[in-house]
């Protein structure tokens, strides 16, 4: 539980801080809040979608056959870390950012339409 609150904490904490910069930019309409929250949270979202795929092992094989390719003249293994082991368990850290700020965006644009 302790692994979820740090993030959340971190989301929310970026809630406020766009609060606050919109209210000093003078522009804290719904939709302007509901842009900016979407485009905070769309690198978090990026960072966390490209963890994800990389830890499920998609690219492996593709990482594998180019090591091979390149160092065919090399007797000699060398010992690689895989691409499956990079964002191993730490994705859901990026995601969990993502979802808060996104949750608000949407919220923001469905309390616009009313």
């Amino acid at each position: 539980m302790k692994n979820k609150l740090f993030p959340i904490g971190i989301g929310g904490s970026l809630l406020i801080i766009v609060v606050i910069y919109s209210i000093i930019q003078d522009s804290p309409s719904l939709l302007t809040l509901s842009n900016r929250f979407f485009l905070v949270g769309l690198p978090f979202l990026i960072i966390g979608i490209l963890l994800w795929i990389f830890s499920s092992g998609f690219f492996d094989h593709f990482q594998h056959s180019m090591h091979q390719a390149f160092n065919r003249k090399q007797k000699k293994k060398s010992d690689i870390q895989s691409l499956s082991q990079v964002g191993q368990g730490r994705y859901s850290f990026w995601l969990i950012i993502a979802a808060v700020l996104l949750a608000a965006s949407i919220l923001c644009a469905l309390l616009t339409m009313i």
